[in-house]
């Protein structure tokens, strides 16, 4: 299950972005995940689960994922289209597209903090 390696890396980069202190007054972590990711956002909230194991202080730390939709821009006419069904058709011009702008990411889009 390679989100477990996810999550270690999630929260190293955590770790090496904020100071201790700060860390100890985190709260939530808001990820953004692209369809096409490969992470399944159930699997990575039990490796979360998990990691809480080894890890009891992020306990209290929430993780909330938000599913980005899959998106491509057109390479003739430049319109973004939402793909649907896997279709990678321009809905302005009807020309297949594979420039892919939104939907393959995995970022760490927010990190709550308590007062």
């Amino acid at each position: 299950m390679h989100e477990t390696s996810i999550v270690n890396s999630i929260m190293r980069t955590l770790e090496q972005e904020f100071e201790r202190e700060k860390l100890d007054k985190m709260k939530a972590i808001h990820l953004k995940v692209g369809i096409l990711s490969n992470i399944e956002p159930r699997l990575l909230h039990n490796a979360y689960s998990a990691y809480h194991l080894t890890h009891p202080g992020y306990h209290h730390v929430q993780l909330h994922i938000e599913s980005t939709p899959l998106k491509i821009q057109c390479e003739v006419c430049n319109h973004v289209t939402d793909v649907q069904n896997y279709r990678f058709i321009c809905e302005n011009c009807d020309r297949p597209s594979k420039n892919v702008i939104q939907g393959e990411e995995m970022l760490i889009h927010k990190v709550e903090f308590e007062d």
